[in-house]
């Protein structure tokens, strides 16, 4: 690839997090991972943080002569809504940056607006209702146990073992919380018992699907919400710690694929682009023999139309598809690049290292940009 003179940007949060990740010795965070890479790659880099003062802000990227941004900035001063803000003023200053546009990080933060789009599209996810000061939005004819979120709030923020509710007033306790604690709409959807998978899409006019990766809650006690709660994820000391991301043997290699396909198809609905993490939750509606346990195979379907031994490939791919169902939870439209990253290791599975994966998304912003 040619050499290039990229700007990195990031939340000047950040710098807060740095020093005190240096303090206690831990991993460096993304924007000097991604830096590290693209040095090593040769190319002429810099950082730059983005600053809460949006002023000064635009006048450093409006000054910025580089070839492109590599946009890492996911908030401005810890706020999550002005993700779309910073592509947005990258868009109106005409620079070529990473990731998706401000249109995409629009449809996919608001994830009440992403379901509907969703539905267009014939593509499965968990009925729901929102509420916002009181007022309901939407609502589908919901039934328990319902799981309760922020509509418009990414990293797990404000998910907790106390989402998951069982009845009314835990819901309207649960409401009340989002709406007086973080001041957030909330989003009440029915929760689905089942896997946790993620799918990371990358490319634009053609792209395609990383490996399924999922997060194995199977070993969690008995009583714990087997959700990707804040705890789960950022608490060194919860109960969840000891629960591994594993690329599960067990799902048939149609419902595989008919996964990264819903995968792409939600990818392109809402317009992103470079790349992506669609989060789902599976779970077999049929069960499967102890036989088919052992290896790792779909079982038949019961109490319908079964897999015969002669049967056609055709009959076989519509009874294992029918045994499944996956639900796309939502989508994140510039996920976590961290090294260790669910994105990152799903594409290291996929044949592409770290380093690879950084310049070819790198790659596909140029070329997208050509």
């Amino acid at each position: 690839m040619k050499k290039l003179k990229i700007t990195i940007i990031y939340d000047a949060v950040e710098d807060e997090l740095r020093q005190e990740a240096e303090s206690k010795k831990k991993a460096s965070l993304v924007c000097e991972q991604v830096e590290q890479v693209l040095i090593r790659r040769g190319h002429d880099v810099k950082r730059l943080a983005a600053e809460s003062k949006i002023r000064a802000f635009a006048t450093q990227i409006g000054q910025d002569d580089g070839d492109l941004i590599f946009n890492l900035c996911e908030s401005i001063g810890g706020v999550s809504q002005f993700e779309q803000t910073v592509a947005a003023l990258l868009e109106v200053l005409d620079k070529k940056f990473t990731g998706a546009g401000s249109i995409g990080l629009a449809l996919a933060q608001d994830k009440e607006l992403s379901k509907k789009i969703y539905h267009f599209h014939g593509i499965r996810y968990p009925r729901f209702s929102s509420m916002d000061s009181g007022k309901v939005e939407w609502s589908d004819d919901l039934r328990f146990p319902l799981f309760v979120k922020p509509l418009n709030e990414d990293a797990s923020i404000g998910i907790d073992s106390g989402s998951v509710v069982h009845t009314v007033k835990e819901l309207m306790e649960r409401i009340s919380y989002l709406q007086t604690e973080l001041n957030a709409p909330a989003l009440i959807e029915e929760f689905i018992e089942g896997r946790e998978i993620y799918i990371g899409v990358l490319g634009n006019d053609k792209p395609e699907a990383l490996p399924i990766l999922e997060w194995d809650f199977s070993g969690v006690a008995d009583g714990m919400p087997r959700i990707a709660s804040s705890e789960a994820k950022w608490d060194e000391d919860s109960p969840y710690k000891d629960a591994p991301e594993v690329f599960p043997t067990d799902i048939p290699d149609t419902v595989c694929k008919r996964i990264q396909e819903t995968a792409v198809q939600a990818f392109k609905a809402l317009r992103l682009r470079d790349y992506g993490r669609v989060d789902m939750r599976l779970r077999r509606v049929t069960p499967m023999r102890p036989d088919e346990k052992s290896k790792g195979k779909a079982g038949k379907k019961i109490g319908g139309k079964g897999v015969a031994e002669k049967s056609t490939g055709v009959e076989k791919a519509t009874t294992e598809l029918d045994a499944w169902e996956f639900y796309v939870i939502e989508v994140n439209p510039n996920p976590h690049l961290d090294k260790n990253s669910e994105f990152a290791v799903a594409a290291q599975k996929h044949g592409l290292n770290y380093p690879d994966l950084i310049e070819k998304i790198v790659a596909l912003a140029m070329e997208r940009n050509a």
